[in-house]
């Protein structure tokens, strides 16, 4: 059989992914990608997101990295469901392939990390409503012209480890300048798992831009407007 081009490739994972934005929608699932480079805090931050969320609402996340294996306890330490898939290149098929192994509609957030590779050229679609790009102050702040794949298709970026600022050569104003040329009117939210900075307010961006804010009043939501997802 001949090889698939890198054409049929995208448009194959394309088709599965819009397969699982269908299911995530029909279970009213807010899918949400947390995607960055290895060693950037993804984990972490989600777990400090989880440490927050209201317990009414039902998470839960798939882990898709090379050590997968042991970064999924640290989720279920939270009490919430994660699944491991062994990959630094998570495509929607991955992604399909997982999902019965959740009760989605027990689920209101389904969060999936993944790695991203600035060599690959393409930065595959899953089926996610929204994706988090997510970068380190322990990284150069001009990395950010590397990661032009990552910043164009984010709805957010996250920098995490700001704590580190003060001890880094990292200049943020920099970093946010470098991602405004990339994405003029993309976020930036300075986060910090260690001094519990800018958790609540990823939680709040996430709850106003969660799909279920943007239906018809007649639908279910996920998130009542007036719901708070954090618990003091």
């Amino acid at each position: 059989m001949k090889p698939l081009t890198s054409k049929e490739r995208i448009d194959a994972n394309n088709l599965i992914a819009q397969a699982n934005r269908k299911d995530f929608d029909a279970a009213h699932v807010t899918a949400v990608s947390v995607v960055g480079p290895a060693d950037s805090g993804k984990t972490s931050i989600i777990e400090a997101l989880l440490s927050r969320l209201d317990p009414k609402i039902g998470a839960a996340a798939i882990i898709a990295n090379p050590t997968a294996d042991r970064e999924v306890s640290r989720i279920i330490r939270h009490g919430y469901q994660a699944v491991p898939l062994l990959t630094d290149n998570l495509t929607a098929i991955q992604v399909r392939e997982t999902l019965p192994r959740f009760d989605l509609h027990q689920l209101d957030l389904l969060l999936i990390e993944s790695v991203y590779d600035p060599l690959s050229p393409v930065e595959f679609d899953l089926g996610h409503h929204i994706r988090i790009g997510v970068c380190s102050a322990a990284d150069q702040d001009a990395k950010v012209a590397e990661y032009q794949l990552l910043i164009t298709t984010s709805d957010l970026v996250l920098l995490t480890k700001t704590d580190l600022l003060p001890l880094v050569t990292f200049n943020f104003d920099v970093f946010c300048q470098g991602v405004q040329r990339l994405k003029p009117g993309l976020d930036v939210i300075q986060t910090s798992v260690h001094r519990n900075q800018g958790i609540d307010t990823w939680l709040k961006w996430l709850e106003f831009h969660a799909p279920s804010n943007k239906r018809t009043s007649s639908a279910p939501r996920l998130f009542h407007p007036f719901a708070k997802w954090f618990h003091n």
